[in-house]
């Protein structure tokens, strides 16, 4: 995403500086200005209201969906595994609703059993063995042909 914005960048500077130096393209980018200006900003207007009014209704939606976990009623199991003893805190709603939600997900659900292994002793490590010793040639046989180098 950086790499994006980087190369956003550097191609709007482009353009401006082309903008800035190039007279033909400071004579048409005016007269679309010109012309069609009025027609620019109410779609640029239109366009951030529509964005400020579906974000307001996420929001809503959000904040009644955040109040009805709230509300509904908790069901706290008597000894939860892994709870300490500690007062509990005063949270934000989210996160008590979150939590409640886990606890009761937890009670419905039974936890798979765990299976233990016991660790074998590790297999010590052997050295290789030792390379065969050379053999000795044959009397009899004829010699291998080696090749010469030659000079160019």
């Amino acid at each position: 995403m950086l790499l994006q914005m980087l190369v956003i960048v550097l191609l709007s500077s482009w353009v401006f500086e082309e903008y800035l130096n190039n007279i033909y393209l400071q004579a048409y980018v005016n007269g679309v200005i010109q012309a069609d200006g009025s027609v620019i900003a109410i779609l640029i207007i239109v366009g951030a209201l529509g964005m400020a009014l579906g974000l307001l209704k996420v929001l809503k939606s959000t904040h009644r969906q955040i109040g009805a976990l709230v509300t509904q009623p908790q069901i706290t199991p008597s000894a939860p595994i892994g709870s300490s003893s500690k007062p509990s805190l005063d949270l934000h709603p989210m996160v008590a609703a979150l939590k409640a939600d886990m606890a009761h997900q937890a009670s419905m659900q039974p936890l798979p059993p765990v299976e233990l292994k016991e660790a074998s002793l590790p297999v010590p490590v052997q050295a290789p063995p030792p390379p065969p010793p050379p053999q000795k040639p044959n009397v009899g046989s004829p010699p291998t042909p080696t090749l010469k180098k030659t000079g160019f």
